[in-house]
Order: C-alpha cells, then structure tokens, then sequence
C-alpha cells in the first residue's frame, strides 16, 4: 500500500491501549521467537492449529505499562505491526473493526483512509 497515514498517538497510547484487550495471531516464525525470547507461556496453538498471543488481565500478556515490550522485538506480530491500516495476511488495507482503537471514534474520516475504491466500469 502507497497510501500516507495520519500519525495515531500510540506510544504511549491515550487510550488505554485498547487495541491489546485482543490477542493476535502470530505465524510460527513469530511464535517460535516470541516462545523462545519470552516464555513458552505468552503465545498458544489454538484447536484451530493457529498460534494467538495470550491475554491476561484484560490485555495482551506484551503490554506492560500500557507498552508494548516487543514493539521492537523481531517477531513483532505483522498484525500489531499493520494495525490499524494494513491486514497483515492480505498486505491489503485493514478491513477489520478499527474502532477497536478509540482514535478512529474521534476521528472518524481516519477509518476510510486506505480502503480499496471500486474502480469506474470501464467503457468500450
């Protein structure tokens, strides 16, 4: 995506970090750094066969202080990395609930920047 994003004040976050109320999925590359450089306890296979982050106390087991402490991690999720404007499976625009992040509530225009248009039907 070539689209330029508003700067969302995440760090530190003024919400709460409510993003990380929701643990993510991980590819087995990230699980197996974050298992390795972290605990085996803050990433699990669901019965889905996919790896998720955990949660505890409400928010994901990396946010200490209302900071991420893998922010800079390599296994950095690709979900947390593209969150909110790029789908991390797609590397298209995010088109999940953005209003997970209070920012997207005051400022709604944010939540159309970087979805697809439908093109004009092209004509003989």
């Amino acid at each position: 995506m070539s689209a330029s994003f508003p700067s969302l004040p995440c760090l530190p976050c003024p919400h709460g970090s409510a993003c990380c109320a929701y643990g993510v999925t991980v590819s087995e590359e990230e699980a197996a750094g974050l298992r390795s450089r972290h605990g085996e306890d803050k990433v699990y296979r669901t019965r889905w066969g996919e790896w998720r982050t955990r949660i505890r106390n409400r928010r994901c087991v990396f946010l200490v202080d209302n900071l991420c402490v893998v922010h800079d991690d390599p296994q950095y999720p690709a979900v947390c990395r593209g969150f909110p404007w790029t789908d991390a499976e797609t590397g298209g625009p995010y088109e999940f609930d953005q209003a997970i992040c209070p920012e997207f509530v005051t400022h709604p225009e944010y939540v159309q920047i970087g979805k697809p248009t439908r093109a004009a039907p092209r004509r003989p």
